[in-house]
């Protein structure tokens, strides 16, 4: 059925869109950090570590919703 094609499709877009907006903010976040000293660089540390667990989340997401298309 098209409509299901379309469905997985736009799951693949989203799947794409969502990784590289994550892949943005990593960088960012990379980037405050080399820029930040003191009290917030803990925070900062703790924020990177969670968006490159995000990253790897949606990665894995974009893997599966391709290899099933």
């Amino acid at each position: 059925m098209q409509g299901d094609e379309t469905r997985k499709g736009e799951k693949r877009e989203s799947a794409v869109e969502l990784f590289a907006l994550l892949g943005i903010a990593q960088r960012m976040g990379r980037r405050l950090a080399y820029e930040t000293h003191g009290d917030a660089y803990d925070a900062i540390r703790d924020l990177n570590e969670l968006l490159h667990q995000a990253c790897e989340k949606a990665d894995l997401i974009q893997q599966n919703l391709t290899k099933f298309s």
